[in-house]
Formats: structure tokens, sequence, C-alpha cells
């Protein structure tokens, strides 16, 4: 798996993952974690940069070595020009027509055959300003469920600011709204448990409301970026510290990663 943490404030976007890559045997089963991965990466000298969690390899090959082959290929020479939801389109066939490839070859059936509860998720966070925008924009994309042309997500379009976090980030989930959903599904089985029936609306409104008053906000608004870039290891690193301690197999780990463009960057970073 992976954490991936991604704030779009108003100076540019942050993105930062964990460092490890779990490799999955044919049974379902861990065979191999590596926490020296590379799953941040830099689009050429564009304003854009790009995070990946969930399936870590196709055809035995790491996502890294597609995103090269993404940006050599002749037909993307363009994009330096074009608006970011355009960017992300491209990348989001590109990894589709892979991973569809590798599950056929995997499975020895066409793709629509082959049975959901195999296909794991490839995720993308995409972020940066479109051709000629002062303003960051930040999306996100789910193979296979995002499928159809321009299905992607649009987590925070130009000029909203936002936190996110994807993929393995229960521990954040608790810091930040003082309980995950599981932990919120089972409290809420145990009231309707005692009250012998399902929770109407109102129930659960007051319900919502009673968790809410309990959430650590993060002013996102006006923050600079050193600032954000503070505030995505911190989240990051607090998952690592998870799994460090608290899970058996350390699915994610290894060191924070952290990439960021600015409104006056001309390209993506990947800091040090």
């Amino acid at each position: 798996m992976s954490v991936c943490v991604a704030l779009n404030l108003s100076d540019g976007v942050v993105i930062a993952v964990d460092s490890a890559t779990t490799m999955i045997d044919a049974t379902g089963s861990i065979s191999k974690v590596f926490l020296d991965a590379d799953k941040l990466f830099q689009l050429g000298d564009l304003r854009i940069g790009m995070a990946t969690y969930g399936l870590a390899s196709l055809h035995g090959r790491t996502i890294g070595s597609f995103v090269r082959q993404f940006l050599l290929e002749p037909m993307n020479a363009d994009m330096e020009s074009l608006p970011l939801n355009e960017v992300v389109e491209r990348l989001r066939t590109f990894f589709f027509d892979s991973y569809r490839s590798y599950f056929e070859s995997l499975y020895s059936l066409p793709f629509e055959q082959i049975s959901q509860n195999v296909k794991s998720q490839l995720g993308l966070v995409v972020g940066g300003f479109s051709s000629g925008s002062f303003q960051s924009e930040l999306w996100n994309v789910v193979i296979p469920s995002h499928s159809e042309p321009y299905s992607a997500h649009l987590q925070n379009g130009a000029g909203q600011i936002g936190l996110s976090w994807y993929a393995s980030s229960i521990p954040i989930s608790r810091y930040l709204k003082g309980i995950d959903p599981g932990a919120s599904a089972s409290v809420r089985a145990v009231f309707e448990g005692i009250l012998g029936r399902t929770l109407h609306d109102q129930e659960l409104e007051q319900f919502s409301d009673a968790l809410a008053r309990h959430e650590y906000p993060i002013q996102t608004e006006g923050m600079p970026i050193q600032s954000g870039i503070a505030c995505a290891k911190f989240l990051v690193d607090l998952v690592l510290g998870h799994y460090r301690f608290c899970e058996t197999h350390p699915i994610v780990g290894g060191k924070t990663k952290i990439g960021v463009v600015r409104y006056d960057h001309n390209a993506f970073q990947i800091l040090e």
C-alpha cells in the first residue's frame, strides 16, 4: 500500500508520500516490502507532480518506469500547453491501458471477465498548474474505478484550498477526525443494537455533529507553502510511526518524501 498526503494551497501544491513498496504474491500474501521506492514524480519540466499509491508494479516493472515511458511518448510533447485536466486524462488513459494489459496477461482472460476481487487499485494523485494559470489544482485517479474518459476526480479545483489523504491513512483520520470510518460504523452498530432499530436521519445528524466537535481542524486557508510542507511531513510521519510500532506488516514505511510546486516555480520539485 502507501500513504499520500496532499495540500492544495493558495501558493501551490504540496504532496508527501512514504517510500515503502509492498509486493504481493499470487496468493495475496505479502512477499516482500522494499523501503526505498519512488512513488513521487516530476512530470518532466511541467508545473505538475504526481504520486502513486496502491499497486506497486505492472508487468514486473516499477510504476516509475511507466511514468518515464509516458513522458517519452511523442504524443505527450505538447503537455506544457495543456490545461491540467487534459494532462490528467492522458495519465488516466495511459495507466488504465497498462493496468488492463497487465491483468489480462496475468489471468489469460479478457479484462471484463476478471473478478473485481483480484483487481488491486492503482491510485494517482496529480497536482499543479494548468498552462497560464496562477492557481493550482489537485486531482485523484483510481484505477480501475476511473475507467471511463474524463472520469478522474477533481479533489480541489483552481482556488479551492484543502487537505486530502489517501490509501493507508486511518491514523490520520483518527488523529484529525477523532475516529476512523470503521470505528464510527462499529459505534453506530452498538447504538442500533441497543435501540433495536436503525438510526433515523436526525439521530445520524446528531451522531455526526458529536464526532465533529472532537476534530482537530487544520487551518489551510492562507497557509504558506513552508507550513504546508511541515504539515504534510507531520501527517505522513504519523502514519510511518503507526506502522512501525502498531502493525505486524509495515505496508507503510521507509521515509517521508515531499514534492512541491509554487506559482513562481518553473517545475514541480522533489525536496531533499
